[in-house]
């Protein structure tokens, strides 16, 4: 019988395989970088489906067919916020296209590409749904699909290689914890039992499961025999989870790196929120939306005549924050009486309903803003007038 075995069936552990240990191994490294990457896509995903996307034609913005299509209803079984939400999701992994099938739109789960740099690329084997997959036998061209990405960078595949160098502080950490916590005993045995050919059953039998009840219960009683003697070599220690919290935060750190996400929203700091969401919407998400406007835009009309004519296409980023009206009322005020905004246009930034009528889209403004031409005729007008007088 080999050492291991002998172990084993001494201590009544079965053995592992080694692909199972080495899984156990590394769940804690897989759900800290995998939670960090999760958060991340969320609050970008979150975020781009919470935008307006606007229509405009011949340079007034429009809600006709497209505009429902990319707002409300993409298809059947999805709401916008889901198909983008998926949509955004799926291009952190490398990228994503949305593709329309029988004039509805869905992101496509697998395909393949064949690219051609002048040509343009085409895509096959694409298939479609959720749990039950459906594979399209047409093949897309290039302008036939909406194309989401970003860079040529795998954002994920950066941030695994990184992840790796924390692989080893964190098995330290691990077996550190458990050591901490664990309970030693010495059982101490007279000669007569250490040499008792009977020994092995003996222990098996009787001591080995008086032993592991002993240990396992919170409320337990151990029968001291004649022979035996029990001695805890624990000691008085005290583990914490601090290492788990830097190695976590490292983690979250690094992610929030490369998607440009301010750190204190990985983490739900609430103090300077502002600032924090402003930083957000600036480095992260407008160059996201910015990309989304130039490709829903060059697909959908196609060409520069169509877009010369003032057809274009905006991810409208400025509905993603919480508005409250009280919060703001001077400074709508101040977009109006500077004739910025007309009242309607000040409405719709606040999420109220446009009021439809003549005056509420009349552009207002005090007389506290005027040309310093018509100041010093006014001012001229007022001396002649006095001299008049």
């Amino acid at each position: 019988m080999g050492l291991k075995s002998w172990l084993a069936d001494f201590l009544g552990k079965e053995s592992k395989p080694i692909n199972e240990l080495y899984y156990e191994q590394k769940i804690p490294q897989v759900y800290y970088k995998e939670l960090a990457i999760q958060t991340a896509i969320s609050l970008i995903a979150n975020a781009i489906s919470k935008c307006e996307i606007k229509v405009f034609e011949k340079g007034k913005e429009v809600k006709n067919k497209t505009y429902y299509e990319l707002n409300i209803q993409p298809n059947k079984n999805e709401s916008s916020s889901q198909m983008w939400h998926k949509a955004i999701e799926k291009m952190f992994d490398d990228e994503c296209i949305i593709v329309s099938v029988s004039n509805e739109l869905h992101v496509a789960n697998n395909y393949y590409v064949d690219e051609y740099p002048i040509l343009g690329n085409v895509y096959k084997g694409i298939t479609i749904g959720d749990k039950n997959v459906y594979q399209l036998d047409k093949t897309f061209k290039y302008n036939e699909v909406f194309r989401l990405k970003l860079n040529d960078v795998n954002i994920k595949n950066l941030i695994n290689g990184l992840a790796n160098d924390y692989e080893d502080l964190l098995e330290l950490a691990i077996k550190k914890y458990k050591s901490s916590n664990q309970q030693k005993y010495i059982l101490e045995l007279d000669n007569i039992k250490a040499n008792d050919t009977n020994f092995q059953k003996t222990y098996k039998e009787i001591v080995q499961q008086q032993l592991k009840s002993f240990m396992e219960n919170d409320n337990a009683v151990y029968p001291q025999f004649r022979g035996y003697k029990l001695n805890d070599i624990s000691g008085n220690k005290s583990a914490t989870c601090t290492d788990f919290k830097d190695i976590r935060k490292d983690m979250f750190e690094v992610v929030a790196q490369a998607f440009q996400i301010p750190l204190p929203l990985m983490f739900g700091d609430v103090d300077n929120l502002d600032t924090t969401i402003n930083q957000f919407l600036t480095f992260c998400i407008d160059p996201i939306a910015d990309m989304m406007s130039e490709e829903l835009t060059r697909k959908i009309y196609g060409n520069f005549e169509s877009w010369n004519k003032g057809n274009y296409i905006v991810v409208d980023t400025s509905s993603i924050l919480h508005i409250d009206v009280l919060d703001i009322a001077d400074k709508a005020d101040k977009l109006i009486a500077s004739g910025i905004c007309s009242i309607d246009e000040a409405r719709k930034i606040i999420g109220f309903n446009a009021l439809d009528e003549e005056y509420s889209t009349i552009h207002f403004m005090t007389k506290n803003y005027d040309t310093a031409e018509n100041m010093l005729n006014s001012i001229k007008n007022n001396e002649q007038l006095e001299g008049k007088v």
